[in-house]
């Protein structure tokens, strides 16, 4: 037996040595409490009203307590002892207690809010001072969002701002729109500038790397950026060095995704019963015997019970890898801040995956007092790899469940029931691919000149080039393949894009009799731009071997060459004044000539005015009303330009024409079908914005509330023209659109204490758009503007859509259902809407058809975030409501929507003589049911449950030890739950795109 006497001995010396600790605290803390002072207290506002609630503790401590209701306090501290005062909305106050029994302190409201610095118009400002609309985005909520995609980080973010799915795939971006659709042929997105310098994509930035984000919403915070800017501005400033010890910093997660459906298919049995039901409405009612209703393979499914589930055979769980590593350090001559990103991600569909590297440095140099240059130099380079993803997706769905997957020697089978019309969606996986390549590279040099008290010279001159591959093959076993004789296709294409941009910033700020604040800023710039693209399309490719570098034996190459050349020259100027920060007033103009436009119509001239009212820098509010912490009364009405998304639209075209002349193949050119306009001129929105800033007790609640009438006139139109001119189409500038909007922001800081602080925030956004006017014709004369049903563009209505047919029921046995020209209706048949009955059953296209919206009534966020001691929590919820989308799963044959009992799709509670309560149209072997397209619009609105995070801070002592400033473990959860009635995987795409993955991730912030 081992001897435990060591262990024994040791183990009473910890407790005579825990007592001898004890007693020693003991000790300690009766001589310290036999010294201790008694202080008490009252707790002020600058009013001299009592605050309730002030956190009181002693430095270096944890001793502390709270003021009661009438602001009053008693702490017991050593005799030399510093209380420290802390309270939502007020500067934290110390105050030293030597000598001290009694004291008074007054706690003045807090500035730093109202001080921060908030990124406009070629420059900066106090927020207290912005008086156009600038909604800024924090970073560090951004980053909390799990993905790539930077739009994606700021869905939700800030009122008036829609954000959109684009591809829930790998590497995929969203899409941004700044208060309503404002253009029909013309760019709806806006344009974003980072470091000054206009960039491509947001994704063009690092996240981690972001200090700042501004989005400019009203003409004018917009108007000083002119052309391109009547779709909003975003603004990014990166990080950049700071003076001091080098510092590291390192955010990564990792996790996996997976996707939520708002769907059911047909399982097995239900397909077969589908089936079933198809075949007996055309045998008159009466079922058919199963070997007359199924295929070979599809009978041996139904006897044998084996059914396929294809979702669980395509879909997988898709892995994301995020690394962000930031080196930050500097000197009083030299800063610099580098950066390098790694984003890996493979997606929920096999085959699918994208990787990307993003390096960045800026850096700073001080030369002299008077002078400063820098450089920021960002590089990124992609490769995203995928199948043919709708061919996939769309057969997953409607591919009968009856049938095998494989054949006997294990390859797969191309019709899986032996249905011509229901190919394998396993074989386009393995079977496809498209590899696109994208290198971004972002170079800017800057110099920073004082001329003169307040009187400054920027230059900033970049380039900036974009580099994309995309090649894509279908092997000879892919479904295109199979179609094609067993021979590949594919494709190869190149682009580039290079854009120069040179920005001269002149600005001068000066005070007079010291209340009155003025600056002026001057601007001219230059931007080029050089696009070249080359495409080169191969059918019937013999051989699999070297894939598309095959593409040389194909039997057809079809190439495609293209360019083109675009230049803008600006000037802009601003004159901002206020008095004595209470009144505020600002004009500003810029000048824009564009070389896309027609040459009558080179420039376009875009002013702006705004003026506001700080009323809570007034003495009767500070006096009177102490409830008021800020109040600010903004009005704005300016006008921001927008160009074609294209040169040369305002020039004739020519068509290539080939012809054979003696056996010799010989190209020419004839007159294109559109006619030049020498006249074409900007888009031109036109905006009114009224606004109020607010924050009430001690800015415990700040929000603001905004309204705006935007008018866009001058639309660029595809204009109709007689084909007797011997053209079709001419881009002119006709028409007008009309975007109203509110805007809500709130924010609550509810509770804040030492070791608790909870915050609510929400925003709201309405925009009603309509179309004010399209060519101003009245040609029946009943004294109102004709539509243009064709393009569905309605007078009074929004720029998109839908019009179409009303179901309002199925028809039932014995009821009287009427004749319909060239369609015969039976019970189980969709009953429209008639306006008028006494008409007869034909459906009037001009009065029975109903014009649905595609735009949302309005959108919002409600976010938590709450911190407690070293724990934090935060969540967003998102929602869209009042929005309809066409869902051609539920009516489209190939689609599987029709209930013909060949395609699988969405299942639905169809009618039959059995169950005539049904909603949908009973099945029919060979034929669509009639009107069945008027059952896909759906209601698309949504509440999702965006995002949610989890974090815990390492304690210092922790830090101490391992040689770190901090550390923070996280758990992240995105897009978790959506509550929707749209049958899709998203609600904002159609199910054959991309599902919009659900990420989970656990992720680590360091900083050394």
């Amino acid at each position: 037996m081992k001897n435990n006497k060591p262990e024994k001995i040791l183990f009473l010396g910890g407790n005579y040595l825990r007592l001898i600790l004890m007693f020693f605290l003991l000790s300690f803390a009766l001589n310290v409490n036999a010294q201790e002072n008694t202080i008490s207290g009252k707790v002020v506002d600058n009013a001299g009203l009592p605050l309730p609630g002030v956190n009181v503790h002693v430095e270096g401590t944890t001793k502390g307590t709270q003021t009661d209701f009438d602001g009053n306090f008693t702490i017991n501290t050593a005799p030399k002892s510093i209380l420290v005062f802390s309270f939502i909305g007020m500067d934290e106050t110390a105050v030293d207690t030597e000598n001290k029994k009694n004291l008074k302190v007054v706690l003045k409201q807090s500035s730093q809010a109202l001080d921060e610095i908030v990124v406009v118009g070629y420059g900066t400002k106090k927020k207290s001072d912005v008086i156009s609309s600038v909604a800024s985005v924090k970073p560090g909520d951004m980053i909390k969002v799990a993905t790539s995609d930077v739009g994606e980080m700021l869905r939700g973010k800030a009122a008036g701002v829609q954000v959109s799915l684009n591809d829930g795939g790998p590497g995929s971006s969203s899409s941004i729109q700044i208060r309503g659709k404002k253009s029909i042929n013309g760019s709806n997105e806006p344009i974003v500038i980072a470091d000054g310098i206009v960039i491509g994509s947001i994704n063009d930035i690092n996240a981690n790397d972001i200090a700042s984000l501004e989005i400019l919403k009203d003409a004018a915070a917009q108007s000083i950026y002119g052309a391109r800017a009547s779709n909003g501005v975003i603004l990014i400033t990166t990080k950049r060095g700071k003076t001091g010890k080098a510092k590291i910093s390192y955010n990564g997660f990792s996790g996996v995704q997976t996707i939520n459906r708002n769907f059911d298919l047909y399982s097995g049995e239900e397909f077969a019963q589908l089936k079933r039901e198809a075949y007996r409405t055309s045998n008159g009612g009466v079922y058919r015997p199963d070997n007359q209703v199924f295929s070979t393979l599809e009978l041996e499914s139904v006897q044998s019970g084996k059914y396929i589930d294809w979702e669980k055979e395509v879909l997988r769980t898709g892995v994301t890898n995020n690394h962000s590593l930031s080196i930050s350090s500097g000197t009083e001559k030299t800063s610099i801040f580098s950066s390098i990103n790694y984003i890996n991600t493979s997606g929920v569909i096999p085959n699918s995956d994208f990787e990307k590297v993003a390096m960045r440095v800026n850096v700073d140099q001080r030369i002299t007092d008077w002078l400063k240059i820098g450089m920021n130099v960002s590089l990124q380079f992609s490769e995203t790899n995928r199948p043919n993803i709708e061919n996939v997706l769309n057969n997953a769905i409607t591919t009968s469940p009856l049938g095998r997957i494989y054949n006997d020697d294990g390859s797969f089978r191309h019709l899986p029931g032996g249905i011509q019309e229901t190919p394998n969606p396993l074989i386009d996986i393995y079977e496809t691919n498209t590899n696109e390549s994208n290198r971004n590279d972002i170079m800017n040099m800057f110099l920073d000149i004082n001329l003169a008290k307040g009187f400054t010279y920027k230059l900033n001159a970049s380039r900036r080039s974009w580099n994309y591959k995309g090649m894509g093959f279908n092997t000879s076993k892919s479904l295109a393949g199979i179609a094609n004789s067993g021979q590949g296709s594919g494709s190869i294409l190149f682009k580039d894009n290079v854009e120069y941009q040179l920005s001269n910033i002149l600005n001068y700020h000066f005070n007079l009799a010291e209340k009155n604040h003025f600056n002026v800023t001057g601007v001219y710039e230059l931007t080029s731009s050089e696009y070249n693209e080359f495409k080169n399309s191969a059918s019937r490719i013999p051989s699999d071997i070297l894939g598309i570098y095959g593409l040389e034996s194909a039997f057809l190459n079809t190439p495609l060459i293209g360019g083109s050349e675009r230049s803008l020259i600006s000037f802009a100027g601003k004159l901002e004044y206020d008095f004595d920060s209470k009144y505020y007033f600002t004009v500003s103009g810029r000048a824009d000539g564009s070389s896309v436009f027609g040459k009558n119509n080179k420039w376009g001239f875009f002013p702006a005015v705004n003026a506001a009212w700080n009323v809570s820098n007034e003495d009767f509010i500070k006096e009177h009303v102490p409830v008021i912490s800020n109040l600010k009364l903004r009005a704005s009405y300016g006008k921001v330009g927008n160009q074609p998304k294209d040169p040369y639209q305002s020039m004739a075209v020519a068509d290539q024409r080939d012809y054979i002349i003696n056996g010799i193949k010989v190209s020419g050119y004839v007159p294109g079908t559109q006619l030049s306009n020498p006249d074409l001129r900007w888009e031109t929105s036109t905006q009114l914005n009224l606004a109020a800033d607010f924050g009430l007790f001690k800015n415990r609640l700040t929000g603001t509330v905004e309204v705006y009438d935007t008018d866009t006139s001058d639309l660029l139109i595809y204009e109709n023209l007689n084909a007797n001119t011997g053209y079709t189409k001419k881009l002119s500038n006709i028409g007008k659109v009309n975007n109203k909007g509110l805007e809500v922001t709130l924010n609550g800081d509810l509770i804040k204490t030492k070791d608790f602080r909870l915050n609510l925030g929400a925003t709201f956004t309405k925009n009603k758009n309509s179309i004010v006017s399209i060519y101003g014709k009245d040609a029946n004369g009943d004294g109102r503007e004709d539509d243009d049903v064709g393009n569905l563009w309605f007078i009074g209505k929004p720029i998109d859509v839908y019009y179409r047919y009303k179901a309002v029921g199925i028809y039932q046995e014995g009821e009287n259902i009427p004749i319909v020209t060239g369609t015969t209706l039976y019970p189980g048949d969709i009953k429209l809407y008639d306006a008028d009955p006494s008409n007869g059953a034909n459906p009037n296209p001009n009065e029975d058809r109903i014009i649905t919206s595609k735009l949302p009534d309005w959108f919002g966020t409600f976010s938590l975030a709450l911190e407690y001691k070293r724990f934090d929590f935060s969540a967003d919820i998102y929602t869209v409501q009042g929005v309809t989308r066409d869902n051609l799963f539920l009516y489209d044959y190939v689609k599987g929507g029709s209930l013909r009992g060949v395609k699988n799709g969405i299942k639905q509670d169809y009618w039959t003589p059995e169950n005539p309560g049904g909603n949908w149209p009973r099945p029919r072997d060979g034929n669509d049911p009639p009107y069945i397209n008027t059952l896909g619009l759906q209601d698309a609105s949504y509440v999702r449950l965006q995002n949610v995070s989890v974090g815990f801070k390492f304690p210092e002592n922790t830090l101490k030890s391992l040689g770190l400033s901090n550390m923070r473990l996280y758990v992240t959860g995105s897009n978790l739950v959506t509550l929707t009635d749209y049958q899709s995987y998203s609600p904002e795409k159609e199910i054959n795109d991309y599902p919009e993955p659900v990420t989970c991730v656990i992720g680590l912030q360091v900083g050394f």
